[in-house]
Formats: structure tokens, sequence, C-alpha cells
């Protein structure tokens, strides 16, 4: 009986014959393949394994086989970079195991860096061997050695062929095998053409090719290969971009199923699926569709394994605050209450005692230097039912997933069991596993597929959707192998070795995209987007090949919800809809905040009158008026404000502080301005006491340094002046002031024989800014007019004040402020109180935002270039 290659066998003629020789074993590279045929999957790869299980042969876990090639590297490579290294030669090893080469020859080979790959190799395998395993590259390659029973079999799918994959095949295959294998007549097929002439080599015979009715796929790829005329059901579709591109083409899908078509009739293709995944998930969602997408997401890009590198990093950090409270707050296990972690913020622990102080038991992670690999794993299987990361993880499909392939991977990394190692090689080996093991990034069953072209060989559907035919990814661009590059395997190729090249590597682009033309059964669609990103795109050259003309896509009803309250938003008539009358009325209030109409509630403008003779202002709240007159509102009325935060290093509000109390604290304990700096070093330790300071990293020496900043300004001449004396400090004042209540604070005063000077202590080294003057910059200074008032009026009347400036701490002078009129004064005091009566506090900063550099309520503000198109309205 003959073993058989046949060129082409349709599909349906292929699930005939199978009815009738139902014992005929059926081979596919995937499972969308099997289902084309009806039958269950069965890879070349699967069979292999399973016949190595048989012959008690082990095939290495990823993480195992990572381990011996570091171990390998650093025996053979002399680096001091192990780890990056084994990442770089990697996939030239398993290039070297896949292809089958020779280790022995390729070590005798005239480049220093094959020889040097080839020892490399050697000694790899040299240690997969000891443990009694082989590489997952070499599955195929012994799985041919133990093969001890043959079957006859039908391969369909593998349409570009490996050699580990035909020797295989070759090896498994018993009489009356066939061979699907697509061999057209073209110089793209010259490697299938060759797997067919070594196929006959082992005494396989070639199929005549036989008339039989021509489907759609094959006129496709009759039309790719010949240039014939396209069939009608093949469309091309340009898009401005790619969200446009993804919502264009599921409306498509959208109206297929509400046509009656089956989800599992469609499917979706992108050769960069990557790229279209997350848009593709994300506007499926929001058009309610059964989307799935299979590309392998790492453990680490997931919410899992997020929180595994949180946590070993947390336990090796020894608990510091930022990371265990993300750890704590984490959405999968959100271990924090709302009061606790108020009171975290507070204070801000930072290690374990710390925590436990709040009442957060975190004594489970405290976790010795070294241990054995089976308790590391031990431990962290108690933590992850501590938090209940299975129940966390449940509330996501593939977070579920996620978590029982992390299980999978500390079942890899508690062997051997009795091996010692520290913790930071235990989370190395965590950290590596992440990002090695994958998961589907929407996994599921059912619905519209997301697949590369290579995952749909032999598949068939009858609705085929192309996402991104552009140039450089319908076809990939062809990548280079960092250690094994293509000149590389050119010069061993010309020795013998059977490497595959650029050449090879575009071809099977090419295979593959001809493969992918089979698949559909009634319409095939092609769709690109003019940009990604800020990138310009160009066509796929596939697509002129076909000879498609590119069009618009056509008008498609409106797919979603959302996108129908978009239409309906700009009508007057708007449909029952719980969202949309609420939805029309932000976009009323965003129309006018952005347009030129003055300024409405929205902004600030709430027209409630506040009364000014039961309010006290202080000088900071009056300039906070002038300046912005919603940054007073939020606070003052609104009592917006942020959660109590620990200060963790010292800021300038803090530092402000902390020179204050020490200056007064110094002046209290002497009257005489010369002797202040023997006092300071105790007034300065005193001010830390009052003002409770907490602990700060290198405080004893940064001490010293303030210490000095104090001293040297209060040795300069602007500090104190000639004939002055101290007379008060920190003296407080009360009154009226143009029809408004003000409280407030002088922080010295000196008595001079010209009269009295005031002096406001400034830790930065520029003037405050002011309340805005006509032209909007905030100039005008009202904090040292109201000193000078209260003081020749409330406090000391009868007397002149000779003197009021700010003195700069840090820079050890008088920082020089213009006085206003009392003109202007009285005009601002008038402002002011229209404010309070008119209910105007506009979002309305200086024009230079001075207001903004330190506002706490830029959340709750609408500030930008829109206040120039507003009107003023008082």
């Amino acid at each position: 009986m003959k073993r058989l290659v046949d060129f082409s066998l349709p599909h349906s003629y292929l699930i005939q014959q199978l009815a009738k020789y139902p014992s005929l074993q059926v081979i596919t590279p995937t499972s969308l393949a099997a289902r084309a045929l009806k039958v269950p999957h069965q890879s070349l790869e699967t069979l292999g394994k399973q016949s190595l299980l048989k012959a008690g042969i082990r095939v290495a876990p990823i993480l195992i086989a990572l381990r011996l090639l570091h171990t390998a590297v650093g025996t053979v490579i002399q680096t001091s970079d192990v780890e990056g290294t084994t990442r770089a030669l990697s996939s030239a090893v398993k290039a070297i195991l896949r292809a089958g080469i020779n280790l022995k020859s390729l070590a005798a080979a005239n480049s220093n860096r094959t020889k040097q790959l080839a020892l490399l190799t050697q000694t790899y395998v040299s240690l997969l061997r000891e443990e009694g395993m082989i590489d997952p590259a070499e599955v195929l390659w012994q799985a041919s050695n133990v093969i001890t029973k043959r079957q006859p079999v039908l391969i369909y799918g593998y349409f570009h062929p490996r050699i580990d994959q035909l020797n295989f095949l070759n090896a498994i295959a018993d009489d009356d095998s066939v061979m699907v294998l697509p061999c057209p007549e073209s110089s793209n097929f010259v490697d299938p053409k060759k797997a067919v002439e070594w196929l006959q080599q082992q005494g396989w015979e070639v199929q005549p090719l036989e008339e039989m009715t021509i489907s759609l796929g094959e006129q496709l790829q009759n039309c790719f290969l010949n240039a014939t005329i396209v069939p009608p059901d093949v469309k091309a579709y340009i898009y401005p971009h790619l969200e446009s591109e993804v919502r264009g083409t599921l409306a498509q899908v959208k109206n297929l199923l509400s046509q009656g078509t089956p989800a599992n009739e469609i499917v979706l293709v992108a050769r960069d699926d990557t790229l279209y995944g997350p848009s593709v998930l994300d506007v499926a969602y929001e058009y309610n569709l059964p989307v799935r997408a299979l590309y392998g997401v790492p453990l680490n890009a997931t919410r899992l394994g997020a929180w595994v590198q949180l946590l070993l990093e947390v336990i090796q950090e020894k608990f510091p605050f930022e990371l265990t409270a993300r750890l704590l707050r984490h959405p999968l296990c959100y271990f924090l209450s709302a009061q606790v972690w108020q009171e975290a913020r507070k204070h801000h622990p930072s290690d374990l005692l710390a925590w436990q102080s709040l009442g957060v038991n975190l004594s489970l992670l405290d976790w010795q230097y070294e241990d054995t690999r089976a308790n590391w794993v031990e431990r962290m299987q108690d933590v992850l039912n501590k938090f209940n990361l299975r129940q966390g993880a449940g509330r996501w499909a593939r977070e579920i997933v996620a978590y029982y392939e992390f299980q999978e991977v500390l079942v890899d990394l508690s062997k051997p069991e009795e091996e010692v190692i520290t913790f930071g090689e235990f989370a190395a080996d965590v950290m590596g596993s992440l990002a090695l093991v994958t998961v589907p990034a929407q996994p599921g069953r059912g619905g519209v597929e997301l697949h590369t072209p290579l995952s749909l060989f032999g598949a068939k559907f009858q609705h085929v959707f192309v996402l991104g035919a552009v140039e450089g990814i319908l076809p990939a661009l062809v990548q280079d192998d960092p250690i094994l590059d293509f000149y590389e395997r050119k010069l061993l190729r010309q020795q013998g070795f059977e490497f595959e090249d650029a050449a090879q590597a575009a071809r099977r682009e090419l295979i593959s995209f001809y493969a992918l033309l089979q698949t559909p059964t009634q319409s095939l669609t092609f769709s690109y987007p003019q940009l990604i990103g800020k990138e310009a795109t160009l066509p796929s050259p596939y697509l002129s090949r076909l000879r498609l003309e590119v069009v618009q896509p056509p008008p498609l009803p409106v797919a979603s919800l959302e996108e129908a309250r978009q239409i309906y938003l700009r009508r007057e008539t708007l449909p029952d809809d719980d969202v949309l009358p609420q939805a029309v009325h932000a976009w009323n209030v965003e129309k006018r905040r952005e347009g030129s109409d003055p300024y409405d509630e929205y902004d600030g403008v709430i027209g409630l009158p506040l009364d000014s003779d039961r309010r006290v202002f202080s000088s900071s709240q009056l300039t906070a008026l002038g300046q912005c007159p919603f940054k007073w509102f939020a606070n003052k009325v609104l009592k917006l404000a942020e959660l109590e935060e620990a200060e963790e290093e010292l800021s300038s509000g803090l530092r402000g502080s902390l020179y204050h109390r020490s200056l007064e604290l110094a002046l209290l304990n002497t009257s005489d301005l010369s002797r202040i700096t023997e006092n300071l070093q105790s007034a300065f330790v005193q001010a830390e006491q009052d003002l409770q300071l907490p602990v700060l990293s290198a405080w004893e020496a940064r001490r010293i340094e303030h210490l000095k900043v104090l001293e040297r300004a209060c040795g300069q001449p602007d500090f104190r002046q000639s004939e002055a004396e101290f007379f008060h400090v920190e003296k407080e004042f009360s009154g009226e002031w143009h029809g408004l209540n003000i409280k407030g604070v002088i922080d010295r005063i000196d008595r001079t024989p010209q009269g009295l000077v005031l002096l406001d202590y400034k830790t930065s080294s520029q003037v405050p800014k002011g309340i805005k003057d006509e032209s909007g910059k905030a100039n005008v200074d009202i904090q040292l007019p109201l000193y000078i008032h209260f003081a020749s009026t409330n406090l000391f009347p009868g007397e002149t004040v000779h003197e009021a400036y700010y003195y700069s701490v840090t820079k050890g002078k008088k920082l020089p402020k213009k006085q206003p009129s009392p003109e202007t004064l009285e005009a601002i005091a008038q402002k002011i109180k229209t404010f309070l009566h008119k209910g105007y506090y506009a979002v309305e900063p200086d024009v230079e935002q001075d207001a903004c550099q330190y506002c706490a309520y830029d959340l709750v503000c609408r500030k930008g270039s829109r206040q120039s198109r507003k009107g003023i309205n008082l």
C-alpha cells in the first residue's frame, strides 16, 4: 500500500473520506483545522509528546529548561550578565535543536561564534539528559526515534512543514496515509516542493491532480498567483485610523450576527494580533459582541502577575509604605478598610511593626533569608490563600486562568524540593517565570475569535475579516536573530547545515497568506488604517497582487448604544433612555463652558450671596480671592480638602513653619537681636517637638544645615537694622478694613527711632505673588498694607510705621515690594465684597496662572485657554 502526498483535496471531499474510514487518524496543526474536518484535534507535537511519555522521556518544563540553559551559559561563556546573555542566546539554541543539527559537526564549523554556540548547546543538552529530559524544541526529533507502531494518518494543515515535522510524520505514518500539501507552480513555493522531494525519497508518492469544483478560497489563491479577476465577495476598505477600522469591522460582524450567521462562522484575522487585540476587545465590549482573543499575554501583564511582583518587592524592601499600600489595596484583594487606609496615610508605616500597630497583620510575609524550594513555594501558597487571591481572580476570565497557570509555575519552581536557595534567588525565579508563561488575552468559549494567519492553516469560516493589511504588518518584517543572524546562517548553509535563511522566512510569510486565502467560504474583507499612531501607512503589497480596489467602507447601522447616544446628543427629540437626558445636559454645560458666554454656576458663579459681615478673612484668604475666586470658594465654602498625608520629606510648608517657630522661640528668650543666634539651637529643637516633626532620613546632618541657614539669616543687616529694638513677635491683630473683618499675625515688630518696623519671614527667595491687577497679573500685594494699617490703628494707635517688608530667611535679605495706593486697596476690597454679594467665584486665575502652581483643587476646576474666551458679568 502507498503513502500519498496530495497537492489539493477540498475539505468537503476529505470529510466524506473520513466518514468512510473512521479509523484514519487525522493530524492538524490547530483545533480550527480539525473543526473544519469535523474531527478531534491531534497535532504532531501532541503525538510526539505522547510517544515520549510512553518511552519514559520527559519534556523539560519551560522554567526548568531556562534554568539549565542559564547554568550552561554560566559554564561556557565568560560574562558578567548571565541573565541577559541567556535571553540573547535562547532563540539560537532552540533553532539549532529544532533543525536537528549534528552538534559535533557544528562545533567543527569555521566560525568561532558558531563553535561557541555549538559548545553551549552541547552543554545544555548534557544537563537536560542528566535530568532525564529533553528540550521542547527536540520533541519531534526524539519522538521519531521511539516510534514502535505506525498507523495510517491524514495530515492536513501543515502547508509549510519544517524538517523535524517531516521526519516525525514519516516515522509515524503507515501505508494508506495521506498528506495534503499545496504546492502550486510558483517560485514562492520552493520550500514545499523540497518537502515533497524529501517525502518522495522516503517512499511517499505524489497523487495526480484531479479536476474538482473550485471554491472561493481556491479562486482567491489562483487570483493571487496568476492575477485573475478577483471574486465579487472580496472587499478592501480604508479607514482614517486604527480605532475606526476596528469599529467599522466589528459593525460588519455585528450586522452578520444579527442576520443569523453563527459566531463560529466568522473570524477576525490580524498578523499583529497584539497590536489589534486591545482595541478589538474594548470595542467588542462596547458593542456587546462575544469576541475571544487567544494571543498570549505574559503573566506579569495580568493583574495576578502584577500583584505577585508587588508581593516580592514588599518582602525584599521590608514593607515600605508605597509598595505595601499598593499591594494591600490591589483590586484582587483590597486588604485595607477605608478607616485603616486613612490612618495609614496619616502615619506612613514603613516596616512590619508600624503596619502591625495599625492592626494590619503581615507576619505571614516576614520571610527568612534562605530555605528549600519546597518551603518557599509552600509560603507562597499560604500567602495566596491568606489574601484569597483565587476568589479575587475569579471576577475576570483571564485572571482565573492566570491564577491556575501560576499554580503550575509554582509546581515547577518547587523542584528539586530539597534544594536550598535564598529568597533573592526564589524571587528571581518567580519574576522570570511571570515574564515567560503566557495566558490567552481573552479566554472563554464560543464567540467570534481573533487569530493570526498562521493559526488558521487548514481552517474554514464563512466570513473572514483581515485587519491591518498594511506594509510592514502583512507581511510581517523579517526579523534577524541577534546571535545566529542571516549572514551566519548563509555561511552555515554553504557548509551543509539546513538553517532557515532570510528568503525562506519571507516565503513562509507569503505561504501563510496564500493558505489564509483558502479560509473563507463566502466572503473575505480586508481593511487597513491610514494612520497607526502618528505614522502614515501604505497598503499591503498583497492587495495589489490580488488587484483589489481599496474603497471607503459602506455606511452601517449604529452598532452600540454609546454610538447612538452620540447621534441623539445633537438632536432635539430624544428616545426613552435613562442616560441621554443627563448626557444632553452635560453636553450643553461643556459647550457653554468652552464658549464665549459669561461664567455660570458650572464655573463657580453660583449666584448665592455670602454675608461678608459674618466672615473673618486673613490676608492669605483675600489674596486667594483676588487671584482666583474659585480657589477660595473650594477651600472655605465647599470645604474641599485632601486626605491628611504624613510628611516623609521636609516640604516647603513644613520648613516655613519650622523656621518661623524657631525664630519665635529664639526671640522670646532674649530681647537683644544681636544675641538671637545663641538661642537658635535650643529653639530649633523645641520647634521640632512643638510641630511634631516626622522622622526624616539623615535628619541629624540636615538639622545642622538648617541651623546654618537660620544663623546666616540672623546675622544679616536686613534682619536687624541699626538702633532697632525687638518689640513683639507673632503679634495677632483683628478688626475691620474697608467693610471686611480681618485677622492675622505679624511675624515680628521692631522699634526704631524712626518708628515701627514690621517683618514677615519668607522661606522663598522671591516676593510672594499678590492679587490680580487690572491686566490680570498677580502683582498687587495686600499682606503688608494690612499689617501697616492694623499696626498703626488697632495695635499701636498714634505710632508711626516706618517700614514693612518681607525677609527671605534662605537668602538673608529684604524682598522689595511696591506698595499699592489706597485707591487700589479700596477697589480690591470693593471687588471682593462684590464677589461675596453676587456669589461670583469663577475659575479665573491670573494670566500667568501663578495661583494654580500650588493649588490643591486642580482636579475640580476647568482652567485653561478657554478662559480667554469668557466674558465677565459681575
